[in-house]
């Protein structure tokens, strides 16, 4: 057998194998991938994330966010290149989020690696654009005319308010997102918000592989940041709303407090998606 590590130009031969959410990823900057092949044909693969690269004082982490796995022993190969790439980069603790209709038979094998395992509810919550549509304060707020969707600022416009963001440790979900282009997102969606010539709010969607809307991203600066978000929010569901149908679904990753008071504000009886997460230090 043999060890394939995923790249932009390889990552097309196994998209019958790859979940199309999962494999758009790869070629991003810090995600990294591989697959076990028996001849032709993958067996097993596994797709993660490096997280806190950028911060030198910050300990490094791989989020393991895919992992096909039919037996221990196809495991511990993937696993052998899985380590040794982990300790060239110096990642100090791994992680994993994975839905558990998927990573129960994965249990065992995961422990067996030094992972804790633990069933919970995941960040991730879905609804409908249909269920958006019946949220009280989206029918009653009007955006104000500094917030515009996304499409309407330009490429270097973008890159400005994006280094802004990041400099006060606003990256949403992108830990790479000083690298990705405007086009990454959805830009007839997505929103941002620019006062007296300066963007000081940002609303980024991206539609995914499977035509999801994945709120990536939402962040304001500034005195009237609380009135702000709720605004382009607004403004990213009407413009939505035109476009999409009404099951469209919408993904939110309750991943920090604002992310969890959106979650709470919008949908609040909705509960996550079902995940085992575990992690085990390097």
């Amino acid at each position: 057998m043999d060890v394939v590590r995923l790249t932009e130009e390889n990552i097309s031969e196994y998209q019958s194998f790859i979940p199309a959410d999962a494999a758009e990823h790869v070629g991003r900057t810090y995600y990294r991938g591989l697959v076990l092949t028996d001849g032709d044909e993958p067996v097993a693969g596994m797709i993660w994330l490096l997280k806190n690269m950028r911060d030198e004082g910050t300990k490094s982490e791989s989020d393991i966010l895919w992992m096909v796995i039919p037996n221990d022993d196809v495991g511990d190969e993937l696993f052998n290149e899985y380590d040794e790439l982990l300790k060239s980069e110096g990642v100090t603790r791994s992680a994993f989020t994975l839905p558990a209709k998927n990573a129960k038979p994965l249990k065992g094998f995961l422990k067996s690696k030094g992972f804790s395992v633990k069933l919970m509810e995941g960040d991730i919550i879905i609804a409908r654009m249909a269920e958006i549509a019946e949220i009280p304060f989206l029918k009653k707020l009007r955006p104000s005319d500094d917030i515009m969707p996304l499409r309407s600022v330009t490429q270097r416009g973008f890159n400005i308010a994006i280094r802004r963001m990041v400099a006060r440790g606003f990256y949403g979900l992108c830990e790479d997102i000083e690298y990705l282009p405007r086009m990454y997102f959805e830009n007839d969606v997505s929103s941002y918000c620019e006062q007296d010539g300066i963007i000081n709010g940002l609303f980024l969607c991206h539609k995914t592989s499977s035509d999801r809307l994945l709120v990536e991203m939402m962040a304001a600066i500034g005195r009237d940041y609380v009135k702000t978000l709720p605004m382009l929010i607004a403004k990213a569901y009407r413009s939505a709303s035109e476009i999409y149908p009404p099951e469209t679904e919408v993904m939110i990753d309750r991943h920090n407090y604002a992310s969890l008071a959106l979650g709470e504000k919008l949908f609040p009886t909705s509960f996550g998606i079902p995940v085992y997460v575990g992690s085990r230090e390097e």
